[in-house]
């Protein structure tokens, strides 16, 4: 707390007024704080909601930095809400900093461990999280959520045995957790999964038609059944997961289409004339294209490379974008965005994405981004960092779709990957703009073809190396090797030998997915 003898009422009245919603009165009584006590963390915390919600992205960024630049005595929960703003508007080195000066085995308060747990797997720190969440398991609370949290961090740290031990023990708190059955389906690991399929089964009959959780269940049933070769029973338990799921999120294929085209305008042939000067210093190489693409395992064979540092799903451009915008855009972008998009400082944007990216990757000058939404941005990207290297993934138009739709996404991720309509249409818009992209800047990005890339490895591994600027290793097409932590949907296969199993995989449902083929129409060839 502070140690302003008249600040403690004033911040009574500034939350009281923040809860009940009076956000001007809760700021003008935060400003009396500062006035008194210029650092104080509590006002600079409740600054930082309050103008981020009036969309002042750039002060919002300033007040969290500010909450966490001298906290002094705090409680827990403070810290932790302090470090969640500070992810929130991308300053993820900053979270992590403030968490690890706390010692987890002097934090008395299991939930408040389990925050900074979840926290530290949000930006990629997976080994660190685990520490903090066996601190407040040590404690002996017992909840399936806990076992089903550390089978999710085992599987990123390449665990799998362990993690299917954790979900396993999940279960044993709550047999019918739908979580838990949904990550040991996709786990990959041996077992019986027709013992498993009736163990889900029940727990779909135990269950309200309004719960929430249904989709897991659904899409754990159909994990279980395609493993056992039961694909009619397979399918409708897919159908009935992607029926629930579509019902649960937003997704309008017409205005993403209407997104993209505005994009591709306001980013014309001229677009990259006026590109940043280069910073050789620091190559990024971006890994983008549709999720289940291929991406994770080309991220793996470039971190087979002694210069080249694995830094996986980085959120750290967009976050940046909306920094230089001003503008927090749900999403990648949005018409916002793009109406600024002509307004940034595209030395500045790349500068702040350096930056903000150095310390997951101090001892090289290579380092990977593959987050697949980058798609969106590879334009913006080129122009702010003309030195980037982008590869782009792309896999048969059948096989993206099918396993998009098989894949249970987290929150409001690719939400157009429930239904035939939305996947095809999602298929097209991204297709265009990548066309879009290539247009402007030829040359600028390497398309690689899944279907080559497991078919011959070596040969497309020189290839994009070579493009990279770097020597190839022949090692490097031993992904089993790679020890680095992977937090994608592909952290099982990713674990195995390159394999061309998975080419024309959704033939197996050739049938059920007709309908999806005659609306990617051209597409799908």
């Amino acid at each position: 707390m502070s140690s302003v003898p008249n600040v403690a009422p004033l911040l009574q009245q500034a939350n009281t007024s923040l809860q009940s919603g009076a956000l001007r009165s809760a700021e003008e009584t935060c400003r009396e704080v500062l006035a008194l006590d210029p650092l104080n963390s509590q006002a600079q915390l409740m600054l930082a909601g309050i103008v981020g919600q009036r969309d002042q992205h750039r002060l919002a960024c300033d007040h969290a930095l500010r909450a966490a630049q001298k906290m002094g005595p705090q409680t827990p929960q403070h810290i932790a809400a302090v470090t969640l703003r500070l992810i929130a508007v991308g300053e993820y080195e900053r979270a992590v900093q403030v968490i690890r000066k706390i010692d987890p085995q002097r934090v008395r308060i299991p939930s408040v461990l389990v925050e900074f747990s979840q926290q530290l797997s949000l930006m990629e720190e997976h080994a660190e999280a685990l520490r903090y969440l066996d601190a407040a398991m040590s404690m002996g609370i017992s909840a399936e959520s806990l076992g089903y949290l550390r089978g999710n961090l085992l599987k990123f740290l390449g665990r799998m045995d362990e993690a299917a031990q954790e979900y396993e023990r999940s279960l044993a708190v709550n047999p019918d957790y739908a979580f838990a059955h949904w990550a040991l389906a996709y786990l990959g690991v041996p077992g019986d999964s027709r013992a498993r399929a009736m163990r889900v089964r029940k727990s779909l009959d135990a269950s309200a038609a309004s719960n929430p959780d249904l989709p897991y269940l659904q899409y754990a049933l159909f994990k279980e059944l395609d493993a056992c070769g039961d694909t009619d029973a397979a399918w409708k338990a897919l159908e009935a997961g992607a029926i629930a799921r579509r019902a649960q999120i937003s997704y309008h294929g017409g205005e993403e289409a209407a997104l993209f085209e505005r994009l591709a305008q306001a980013t014309g042939p001229g677009f990259l004339a006026t590109a940043s000067p280069a910073d050789s210093a620091k190559v990024p190489i971006f890994v983008l294209g549709l999720p289940r693409t291929g991406t994770t395992l080309l991220e793996r064979i470039l971190g087979g490379h002694p210069e080249v540092t694995l830094c996986g799903e980085l959120n750290d451009f967009r976050m940046q974008l909306k920094w230089s915008t001003d503008h927090h855009s749900l999403g990648f972008l949005d018409n916002v965005c793009v109406d600024r998009i002509n307004d940034i400082d595209y030395a500045e944007l790349g500068s702040r994405y350096l930056g903000h990216v150095a310390w997951r990757a101090p001892a090289t000058n290579h380092f990977s981004d593959k987050n697949p939404g980058n798609f969106m941005l590879a334009g913006l990207i080129l122009k702010a960092l003309p030195q980037a290297r982008i590869v782009h993934l792309r896999r048969n138009p059948m096989d993206s779709c099918f396993s998009n739709m098989k894949e249970l996404f987290a929150a409001n991720s690719h939400p157009y990957s429930y239904s035939f309509e939305d996947l095809a249409s999602h298929y097209r818009n991204y297709s265009r703009l990548m066309s879009h992209w290539h247009d402007i800047a030829p040359g600028r990005i390497l398309d690689v073809s899944y279907e080559d890339l497991v078919s011959d490895p070596d040969a497309q591994a020189r290839r994009v190396m070579d493009y990279c600027g770097l020597s190839y290793d022949a090692a490097q097409i031993r992904v089993e090797s790679n020890a680095t932590p992977v937090s994608t949907a592909s952290s099982a296969q990713v674990r195995q030998p390159i394999h061309t199993r998975n080419i024309g995989g959704w033939k197996r449902y050739e049938s059920q997915l007709a309908p999806l083929k005659t609306l990617l129409g051209d597409a799908a060839d």
